[in-house]
C-alpha cells in the first residue's frame, strides 16, 4: 500500500447458518453463501466454510460450469472492481460472469473516515477508503452489510467468488474519527517509537520499522496484541458468514511474521476465518523481506490456496509495453521469489500503480492494457487481476476525469472483447502447460508474443494460443508450436490458423491487435433485460436466446407466450408504484437438450422530481440547460446540444424569487443526472470537456459557482392515502373464543399492541376475516391473538408477521398456537412442528428461485438458537435460521431438530 497524498494525512439477503450444532451429530447442513446445499459433518460451530459452500456445492458448481469459470480461485482471473459499490457489482454480475472472471475483488468493507468536503470524488478522496475507523461492515462507498450479503448471493448464483480487500495493518490517521471502542492506546503502536511526523519515517530496510512505524501517519495497529487479533478475526469471520470467499490484505508486509517480533500470532489468528483464498500486498524484491514466508503463510490457511503479489513481474510487463519489446525470454519468468507460480497474483497494473501520485501506470493506453492482458491473463501461473480504471481516465486523459464517482463502475475495458476472450481462453486452458515464444518462422519478431497453452493428446479442442502483436500483420506460417494438429479460430478478430506436425502452416496474427486462437463449445442460453427498477409508465424488455429451441416466457401477473431471439415485451402499464413483476424465460438447448431458464424482476418506482433553478450569468442573453445521464451507448439527454432554453419565472414561488430561471427536468430513467449551462453561443459552465454538475431533486445555481446547491421548498401538505388491509385467517376455535389481529399498523407504536386497537375477525365458515385502514406505504407488523370467554388471551407463538401497505390487499395467516399456554408459554411436553406461510398438512410448495421462512412451533422462541436445520435433497436449500430457497424443480424434506425432538415437512419446488 502506498496511497500517497500530496501532503501527509492527519485527518444486511445473504443468509447465515446457525451458530450451534450438537457435537457428534451428522447433518446435511445447508449454507447460503451460494444459495445451495452442501453436505458437511456437524462440528461444534457451523461457521461457513467457503470452499465447501462453493466448490463443494453442486448448485454453485453448475453455475460455475455454465460460465466456464475455473474451479480454483488461484487459477482464474480476478476483476478488481475498484471503488465499485456492492450494489454496482451486483447490478453487473451477469456481465462479469459473461466476461469470464472467476473472482471479484471489492474495496475495503470496514467503516471508514469520511471527507465530507469531497463527497464521492476520486481526487483527494479515494484513499480514505483505505482508512478504517472500526471493524464493522459498511461504508459510504461500498454500501451496507446487507448490500454485501446480496452481492455474495448474486455472485454465487453465477459461479463467481468474492474477495474483499481488508486493511488489517492500520486505522485512519485521525484519532478523533476512530470509534470510541477502538480508542485504546494498547491497540496501537506508540508514535514516539519512530521518527518523522507522527512516527511515519520508515527505513524500509529495517523490518522493525516497517512493522511498527506509522505508514503515512496512519495509526498502526499493535498486531501483537491478542485482543486486536481476535477482533480482526471476528470481523473477517463475519464477512465469510456473509458469503465472502477470500481476502486481499492491504499493506500486508507491514504486519510482522509470526517469527519476527513480539511473539505475534496476528496472522495465524486472523487467517483462520473460513475463507478459501487469501493473499497479501507483499511486493516482490523488498529489501529484508521474507517474501516466500508471507506467500506460504497466506496459502496455508485456505483450501483454495493464496499467496502474494507479483509486483516485479508487473513492472517487467509495463516496461515491455512501453518499449514494444515483448521478448519471450524476458517475459518467461514470473519473478516468483521462490514460491510456486500459483501462489502469485499477477497484473498489468494495480490501483497503487495507477492512482498514486507517481502515476507509474496511469499513462498506459487501452491498447497497451490489452496487449499486457493478452500475456498476463493467458499465462498458466498466477491469478491475474484486472484493474478497472475510473471512467474516461488514464492514458491521454486525466488520472481522475471525475466522469464517474466512488461507488460507480469504471470504464468498460474490463469487458472489452479482447480482455474477455483472454479470460475465456484462460478458463478453457485451466491445467494445461504453457510455452512462450515470439512470432514468425525464426521466432525473432519481438513486437509479437505468443502464449501457447497445450496438452499433447492429439486433441485441438484443449489447446490454444494468445497473441499480443504490437507490430504489423505477422504471417505465422512456419512458426514452431506445441499445439496439436488442427484448425484454431481467433475469438477476437475472426480468421483461423492451422497446425500440422509441430508448425503453424497458415494464418496471420493481426497487426496492432490481440488475437486469441482456440475453439469454444457452442453456448446455449436464454435471457432478457436484467432485473431493474423503472419510473416510466412502461418498460421495454428484450428477450434473447442463443442456440436454443422451445422458447417461452411467462410473467407473474399471468401473461405468457412464445418468442424468438430479439422479441420484446412492454410491461408496466397495469402496475402501480411499488408493484413488481417477475419474468421467467425458458428454452431447450439445441445441442445438449438441457432445460434453460432465466428470471428477472421489474419494479415500478416513483419518478424522481428534478427541478433546476438558476441565475443567468451577466453577459448571457439566453440560458440553456443540457441535461444528460450516462455516457457512450447508455447516454440519454433532454435534447441535442445546447439542450433546452430556460425561461425566467414571472412570479416567485416557494423555491425561488421572480426572475429566476427554472427548468423542470424530464424523466431520463435511472442513472446520475448532470447539467451543463450555456448561452447557446460558446459560453458554458462547466467548461468544455468537463462533466456537468451532478444533481438530484430540487437544486439551484447562482450563475458563477462550480457546484449546485440543494434547496428545500415549502410544500403543500401531502394527501394521506390509505390502503385496506384485510386479514384472512384460518382457525379452529372453541365456543366463546374470538380471534383478533393486533399490531402496530405502521403507526410507529412499537409493540404496545392491544385488543382494543386490533381488528376483530368475523367468522365465515371456517375462515375469519377483518379489515383495517393503514397509511399507504407504511410497514406493518402483526400477530394473531385468541381471547376466550373469560377474557384470557393466548398469543400466536409464530414470530411477528410483516407486510407493507403499498396497496389494498388481503393477508392470509393461520392460527398455529394450539399448544401455547394461556400465558403465552409452551408446555414442556409439547411436540415441535414446522410452520410458516403456506405450510399445510406438513407440506409447502414454492417456485424455483423463491425464498420462504419457516419457524418452529412448540418452543418458546420461534427461531431457537440451538435449532439444527437440514435438507435431504438438492431441490431445496435451508439456512441455519430456517429460511428455505428453491434451488431446482423437485421435492425434498426439510428437517429441524431442537433438543431431542425432530420435525419434518415436504417441500415441492415448481
Amino acid at each position: 500500500m502506498k496511497h500517497r497524498k500530496p501532503t501527509p494525512a492527519w485527518q444486511k439477503l445473504g443468509l447465515r447458518v446457525s451458530k450451534k450444532l450438537a457435537v457428534g451429530a451428522t447433518a446435511l447442513a445447508t449454507v447460503f453463501g451460494g444459495l445451495a446445499v452442501a453436505s458437511v459433518s456437524a462440528q461444534a460451530s457451523t461457521d461457513r466454510n467457503s470452499y465447501a459452500d462453493t466448490v463443494g456445492n453442486p448448485t454453485f458448481e453448475a453455475a460455475r460450469k455454465k460460465y466456464g469459470l475455473t474451479k480454483e480461485m488461484k487459477n482464474g482471473a480476478i476483476l478488481h472492481a475498484w471503488m465499485w459499490s456492492f450494489n454496482t457489482i451486483t447490478e453487473h454480475m451477469d456481465e462479469i460472469a459473461e466476461a469470464g472472471y472467476t473472482s471479484i475483488q471489492t474495496e475495503p468493507m470496514s467503516k471508514i473516515k469520511v471527507n465530507d468536503a469531497n463527497g464521492k470524488k476520486f481526487t483527494e478522496n479515494w484513499y480514505y477508503v483505505y482508512q478504517p475507523t472500526n471493524t464493522s461492515i459498511g461504508n459510504f462507498v461500498v454500501g451496507s452489510e446487507d448490500d454485501l450479503k446480496a452481492m455474495t448471493v448474486a455472485a454465487h448464483a453465477h459461479g463467481i467468488r468474492i474477495i474483499v480487500d481488508v486493511v488489517a495493518n492500520h486505522f485512519t490517521a485521525d484519532w478523533n474519527a476512530i470509534d470510541s471502542d477502538w480508542q485504546k492506546s494498547e491497540y496501537f503502536h506508540a508514535r514516539n517509537s519512530c521518527s518523522g511526523s507522527g512516527g511515519d519515517n520508515i527505513d524500509y530496510s529495517n523490518r522493525w520499522q516497517v512493522t511498527h512505524c506509522h505508514l503515512l501517519g496512519l495509526w498502526d495497529l499493535n498486531t501483537a496484541n491478542p485482543e486486536v487479533a481476535n477482533r480482526m478475526h471476528d470481523f473477517l469471520k463475519t464477512a465469510v458468514n456473509d458469503g465472502v470467499d477470500g481476502f486481499r490484505f492491504d499493506a500486508g508486509k507491514h504486519v510482522e511474521l509470526p517469527n519476527e517480533f513480539d511473539g505475534s500470532q496476528y496472522w495465524t489468528t486472523i487467517l483462520q476465518n473460513g475463507s478459501q483464498y487469501q493473499y497479501g500486498e507483499v511486493l516482490q524484491g523488498d529489501s529484508g523481506l521474507d517474501y516466500k514466508a508471507y506467500a506460504n503463510l497466506y496459502a496455508k490457511y485456505g483450501e483454495g490456496g493464496g499467496g502474494a503479489t507479483a509486483s516485479d513481474y508487473g513492472k517487467t510487463i509495463r516496461s515491455a509495453l512501453w518499449s514494444k519489446n515483448l521478448n519471450a525470454g524476458n517475459l518467461m519468468s514470473l519473478r516468483n521469489g521462490g514460491v510456486n507460480d500459483d501462489q502469485l497474483v499477477t497484473w498489468v497494473e494495480s490501483h497503487d500503480n495507477y492512482a498514486n501520485s507517481d502515476k507509474e501506470s496511469t499513462y498506459l493506453t487501452n491498447d497497451q492494457i490489452r496487449f499486457g492482458w493478452a500475456v498476463v491473463g493467458a499465462r498458466a501461473g498466477g491469478a491475474p487481476l484486472f484493474f478497472n480504471r475510473p471512467k474516461a481516465s488514464g492514458g491521454n486523459q486525466p488520472q481522475f476525469a471525475e466522469a464517474s464517482q466512488l461507488g460507480d463502475a469504471g470504464d468498460d475495458m474490463w469487458k472489452d472483447t479482447a480482455v474477455a476472450a483472454v479470460n475465456h481462453f484462460r478458463n478453457a486452458m485451466d491445467g494445461e502447460a504453457e510455452y512462450l515464444r515470439n512470432c514468425g518462422s525464426e521466432q525473432n519478431n519481438n513486437s509479437c508474443l505468443m502464449v501457447e497453452r497445450y496438452k499433447t493428446d492429439n486433441n485441438a479442442g484443449n489447446d490454444g494460443v494468445s497473441i499480443a502483436n504490437m507490430g504489423g500483420d505477422q504471417n505465422l506460417a512456419g512458426t514452431p508450436t506445441k499445439l496439436d494438429d488442427g484448425t484454431y479460430t481467433d475469438q477476437v478478430n475472426g480468421g483461423t490458423i492451422t497446425v500440422s506436425n509441430g508448425k503453424i502452416t497458415s494464418g496471420t496474427a493481426k497487426g496492432d491487435a490481440v488475437s486469441v486462437y482456440f475453439n469454444t463449445s457452442v453456448k446455449e442460453s436464454v435471457s432478457a433485460t436484467v432485473s431493474k427498477k423503472f419510473s416510466s409508465n412502461t418498460i421495454k424488455v428484450t428477450l434473447n436466446a442463443s442456440n436454443a429451441t422451445n422458447l417461452t416466457y411467462s410473467l407473474s401477473n399471468g401473461k405468457n407466450g412464445s418468442f424468438v431471439d430479439g422479441d420484446s415485451l412492454t410491461i408496466g402499464g397495469d402496475m402501480e408504484i411499488g408493484d413488481s413483476v417477475t419474468l421467467t424465460v425458458k428454452g431447450t438447448g439445441a445441442e445438449s437438450g438441457e432445460a434453460l431458464e432465466f428470471t428477472a424482476t421489474y419494479t415500478k418506482v416513483e419518478v424522481q422530481a428534478n427541478t433546476i433553478y438558476a441565475t443567468k450569468p451577466s453577459g448571457w442573453s439566453k440560458m440553456y440547460a443540457y441535461v444528460y445521464t450516462g455516457d457512450g451507448a447508455t447516454a440519454k439527454n433532454n435534447a441535442a446540444w445546447p439542450g433546452v432554453e430556460m425561461t425566467a419565472m414571472a412570479a416567485a414561488d416557494s423555491c425561488a424569487k421572480a426572475g429566476t430561471y427554472k427548468y423542470e427536468v424530464p424523466d431520463l430513467g435511472e442513472g446520475t443526472y448532470r447539467v451543463i449551462f450555456s448561452n447557446g453561443n460558446g459560453s458554458q459552465m462547466p467548461g468544455a470537456s468537463q462533466p456537468g454538475f451532478e444533481f438530484s431533486g430540487k437544486v439551484s445555481w447562482d450563475g458563477s459557482s462550480a457546484s449546485l446547491t440543494a434547496i428545500t421548498c415549502t410544500a403543500t401538505p401531502p394527501v394521506i392515502k390509505t390502503a385496506d388491509i384485510t386479514f384472512s385467517a384460518t382457525a379452529d376455535l372453541k365456543t366463546g373464543e374470538t380471534l383478533y389481529a393486533v399490531g402496530d399498523w405502521g403507526q410507529g407504536k412499537g409493540k404496545t399492541w392491544t385488543r382494543a386497537g386490533g381488528v376483530k375477525l368475523a367468522r365465515y365458515g371456517n375462515a375469519y376475516t377483518g379489515t383495517t385502514k393503514v397509511g399507504k406505504g407504511n410497514a406493518i407488523t402483526f400477530r394473531l391473538i385468541k381471547v376466550d370467554a373469560n377474557g384470557k388471551t393466548t398469543w400466536d407463538s409464530a414470530k411477528d408477521r410483516k407486510s407493507k401497505a403499498d396497496k389494498t390487499k388481503a393477508l392470509g395467516v393461520s392460527w398455529t398456537s394450539g399448544k401455547v399456554n394461556e400465558d403465552g408459554t409452551i408446555p414442556d411436553d409439547s411436540a415441535i412442528s414446522i410452520s410458516g406461510k403456506g405450510v399445510a398438512d406438513g407440506k409447502l410448495s414454492i417456485q424455483k428461485g423463491n425464498l420462504a421462512e419457516l419457524y418452529v412451533i412448540g418452543t418458546q422462541d420461534a427461531t431457537p438458537s440451538d435449532a439444527v436445520w437440514w435438507s435431504d435433497g438438492a431441490a431445496v436449500a435451508v439456512s441455519g435460521t430456517g429460511t428455505v430457497y428453491g434451488v431446482q424443480t423437485g421435492t425434498a424434506k426439510v428437517n429441524v431438530k431442537v433438543g431431542n425432538q425432530t420435525a419434518t415437512i415436504t417441500i415441492t419446488i415448481k
